[in-house]
């Protein structure tokens, strides 16, 4: 018998009382219907419910959690009640295996069960443990069978000898049950001649007829027409035995699509219902089972506590910097755990991005391929060591991250790694979405907890998890914490699991009918040089070149201690404990100090490696001087870095905007829309990536927008309510020729350029007012007050710039020269003077 947890022993001790008692009801059930139906009687309800009565004995006895809030009849389509019960395990708890060892103990046995499984990530990993001959999950399911199983997925062929010899395992995934979604775009529902063992032949009507009054729901071609030859018919005939895997996520938050998921379950007329969940859904569940997650803790299957880092007003680089540092710690951890006890760890970090996609790296988000570059080439991190999860790129498949031959150590993703993703060698998760963190933490916060090998490696710092957020309260980050633990069922609380992100897909989108076929340009900022001519510019050919570097020094000593950057940091633990709130504190680090250290934490901004490491002996030379031995200027270091950075990119900053002034004012640099030079010719059409429910944009009539360069517009295009706001004003504008959302997440729409780097993806551009033969071109950046930072305030710096230099000569937008207004909002409040240009005829 396969080791298990006291827990999990206790669960199904739990089911094996509840089985037991189902079988008494039954036999019992039978007895009493016999007796009146000899008798001539009618049989209540109540006596045929057998579920219901064996439930109500456990409970006398106590059988049942104490967490269930009372028995939730199902019935099946022929009017039959429906055994079901839930076994509540906290995510890293073994549900899989619980599942497994249930069907164990209904063994051995034939027939069919149906493992409904809700993504396509627990998909592909319970299939490939379930075929495993080796795994403990598979031999279980061959104890059920007595040796005797069949896996088969939904298209699979199989027929009657199969199922009466065979226990037959069918793999499917949680939409293909859900009929929601319309019975008729599902195969299942279809008729086939897969099955036809399990049916008679289309031309005997009498076993036809046979057939329905044995089975009097099965759905049919037509009305009064023949049996539908479809595997949900066979599913109806066969009355599978289903387990429902991560059931939570099926049945939703709401307890109304619960019922309805349970009434999908219950249409295939199962003869037993298990649900593994971490959340059940109250009032649709029957809860046997409520393992907490202090349970799990004492029984070394989670790492905990989880300690909490946030770091405000710093850059996200420095927050991946700081986690760089403590991966670093645990791998040294983890090798005297290996060279001590021969059991082998790899930390892992998995750092949440805001983008992933191909085109939507547009330097104002944070973007996986950022990371990635970040890591590489400032922290000397190995290429292969960098893997990226997402919808469209999958660098985990096919790897082992448990084997000791991978050389993974990194994981970046947005939202892939939410559920259905199982790796106890991640330790780190680094949140670097600026905006959604939140939301995101309590999803993800679970995907760091489980404990490698199922027991505890007697080193604190690895049994315990790291969570470091970036821009984030920590009191707001461990009350995400919090209910990050609570949505994985790890608190012991009933609850419910925040969903994942919808699914999302690729639609077109084109010009209004009016406006195809017609060239729209729009000003560029460009660079003149002689052998050359006019190009689009460019920060490293032309900004950085001119910069005075040899005058860049390094910051004031006496700065050492950064006093307006924050690290707030926090322990959250089960069983009640209150979160632990650290005092500020600088982290232990490793007291090895070289310079190539600082001047790799240089290079993204100083691309001469001899320059930065000038710079950064400066600092130390400074340092010392200024008293600091060794120790101090080691035990400040990550501080030191953050200080250095922020120090140069100021310098810098102050010469590329001098440089980039100076070349505006000798016309080196123009921002303009003139014949014979580079000019950004507006697409006919494009693909936007949209959730697969996206609703419409709407105006506030109602009506769909009419003024949109481009259509159709879709509400998710907008990241905020002010923005819907200020769209909605733009439609209303009868002076306004069209508008456009810029989608930055696409590589070919329009943007602007300063004298950094980074592009400036305007929010909005609208074209309009004036008069007929002089329209007035707008820009527009849509910002909250939240978010009037120092970015805005280099955005505002310019937009400023841009509308004084900006010059339309004979190239027209649309079929005039422009004048230009370039706009920063913060409000509602500021749009009408934004717009106060239209009735500007320049």
């Amino acid at each position: 018998m396969d080791d298990l947890k006291d827990y999990q022993s206790g669960a199904l001790q739990a089911f094996v009382r509840w089985r037991d008692a189902l079988e008494d009801a039954a036999r019992g059930s039978q007895e009493q219907v016999a007796a009146l139906e000899k008798a001539g009687a009618g049989v209540p309800d109540q006596i045929r419910n057998y579920p219901r009565a064996a439930w109500a004995a456990l409970a006398r006895s106590g059988g049942v959690a104490r967490s269930d809030r009372g028995y939730v009849d199902r019935f099946d389509d022929a009017g039959r009640p429906i055994p079901h019960v839930c076994l509540k395990v906290p995510t890293g708890g073994g549900k899989t295996l619980l599942a497994a060892a249930a069907l164990e103990r209904l063994g051995p046995m034939t027939g069919l069960v149906l493992w409904i499984v809700p993504t396509r990530a627990i998909y592909e990993q319970t299939r490939a443990t379930l075929r495993n001959r080796q795994h403990v999950y598979r031999q279980m399911l061959e104890r059920a069978s007595g040796m005797r199983i069949k896996l088969l997925e939904k298209d699979d062929r199989f027929g009657a000898l199969d199922v009466r010899n065979h226990l037959c395992v069918m793999l499917l995934m949680l939409p293909a049950a859900n009929r929601q979604k319309g019975r008729n775009f599902l195969r299942m529902f279809r008729d086939s001649g897969r099955y036809p063992t399990l049916f008679p032949d289309d031309d005997d009507v009498l076993a036809d007829a046979r057939l329905s009054n044995d089975y009097p729901d099965l759905e049919r071609v037509s009305r009064g027409g023949p049996v539908k030859r479809s595997l949900f018919n066979v599913f109806k005939m066969l009355r599978p035995i289903v387990i429902l895997d991560e059931a939570h996520k099926a049945y939703g938050r709401k307890r109304e699509a619960g019922e309805e998921f349970a009434r999908s379950v219950s249409r295939l007329d199962p003869r037993m219902v298990i649900e593994l969940s971490a959340t059940p859904n109250p009032g649709v569940s029957n809860l046997l089972v409520d393992v907490t997650g202090v349970e799990l803790k004492a029984e070394e299957m989670i790492k905990l506590p989880v300690q909490v880092a946030s770091y405000k007003r710093v850059d996200w680089r420095f927050v991946l910097a700081q986690v760089h540092d403590e991966l670093d710690r645990l791998d040294a951890e983890a090798q005297a755990l290996q060279k001590d006890t021969d059991r082998y760890v790899r930390p892992l970090a998995v750092v949440r991005v805001e983008r992933t996609g191909r085109d939507q790296r547009d330097g104002a988000r944070v973007h996986a391929e950022d990371v990635r570059d970040y890591l590489v080439r400032t922290l000397r991190v190995r290429a292969e060591a960098v893997a990226v999860k997402s919808a469209e790129r999958d660098e985990l498949a096919g790897i082992d991250l448990l084997s000791r031959y991978s050389p993974v150590r990194w994981i970046v993703t947005k939202a892939a790694l939410a559920e259905g993703w199982d790796c106890p060698f991640a330790y780190v998760l680094a949140m670097l979405d600026n905006t959604t963190a939140q939301r995101a933490l309590t999803q993800l916060v679970g995907r760091v907890m489980r404990q490698p090998h199922a027991r505890r490696t007697g080193r604190q710092a690895l049994d315990q998890c790291y969570v470091y957020c970036w821009n984030a309260d920590v009191g707001q980050a461990v009350e995400q914490v919090k209910r990050g633990l609570e949505a994985e069922g790890l608190t012991g609380l009933g609850g419910e699991v925040v969903s994942g992100s919808a699914e999302t897909g690729r639609v077109a989108v084109e010009r209004r009918e009016p406006l195809r076929g017609k060239d729209i340009f729009l000003p560029l900022v460009l660079h003149w040089q002689e052998d050359e001519g006019w190009r689009e510019l460019d920060y490293a050919r032309h900004i950085q070149p001119a910069l005075d570097w040899e005058s860049i020094g390094a910051p004031d000593p006496r700065g050492s201690r950064i006093e307006e950057s924050v690290l707030q940091s926090a322990a959250v633990d089960l069983g009640g404990a209150p979160p632990v709130f650290h005092a500020r504190q600088e982290l232990e680090i490793d007291r090895t100090l070289r310079l190539s250290w600082f001047v790799r934490r240089l290079s993204d901004l100083v691309p001469n490696s001899w320059q930065a490491a000038r710079i950064a002996q400066l600092l130390l030379d400074n340092l010392r001087a200024g008293g600091l031995d060794g120790a101090d200027v080691h035990d400040r270091r990550s501080y030191l870095t953050w200080e250095l950075r922020k120090h140069v990119a100021n310098e810098i900053d102050v010469r590329a905007k001098r440089a980039f002034l100076e070349k505006l004012g000798r016309k080196e640099v123009r921002f303009d829309l003139k014949a014979g030079r580079p000019a950004f010719r507006m697409v006919e059409r494009y693909d936007l990536t949209v959730p697969e429910d996206a609703g419409l944009f709407a105006r506030n009539d109602g009506r769909p927008a009419q003024l949109s360069l481009f259509e159709p517009v879709y509400a998710s295009q907008f990241d905020s309510g002010l923005e819907r706001s200020f769209a909605r004003y733009l439609d209303e504008q009868k002076a306004l020729h069209w508008w456009h959302r810029v989608a930055m997440r696409q590589g070919n729409d329009y943007y602007l350029k300063g004298w950094k780097p980074d592009r400036i993806w305007p929010d909005f551009i609208a074209l309009g007012g004036g008069s007929a033969d002089r329209p007035c071109l707008f820009l527009f950046e849509t910002k909250g007050r939240h978010l009037d930072n120092p970015d805005s305030a280099y955005k505002r710096r310019v937009l400023d710039t841009l509308e004084g230099a900006f010059d339309c000569g004979a190239m027209t937008v649309e079929h005039g020269p422009a004048k230009g207004f370039f706009r920063l909002l913060f409000d509602k409040d500021e749009f009408p003077a934004a717009l106060a240009g239209l009735d500007d005829a320049g």
